[in-house]
């Protein structure tokens, strides 16, 4: 869910930058279409880092209770279920002060 991206995806490319986790020797140019990717091993870095992120717990705004991001993923769905069948008026995005 692109709620998500922000909290988690983009959470570990900052920290991976900054931290110097991943360097120019962790990505490989396509010739022909110039296309950047990961090596194995800077794939291999990148989700390490986001199982350790997935694990992280944090305060669910809705729920009101702590939990990792991994079970949110689940809380949004049914949320989002309970939404699209009409159980509820609004969908509470997962929104993180």
């Amino acid at each position: 869910m692109e709620e998500f991206r922000p909290l988690i995806v983009d959470a570990i490319v900052l920290s991976t930058l900054n931290k110097q986790l991943l360097t120019p020797a962790d990505f490989v140019t396509e010739p022909l279409s110039s296309a950047v990717s990961l090596t194995p091993e800077g794939r291999k870095t990148f989700l390490r880092l986001y199982g350790q992120k997935k694990q992280s717990e944090f305060k669910h705004p809705v729920m009101g209770r702590k939990c990792t991001y991994q079970e949110a993923f689940e809380l949004q769905a049914r949320l989002l279920a309970k939404y699209l069948m009409g159980e509820t008026e609004k969908y509470p995005p997962l929104v993180l002060k």
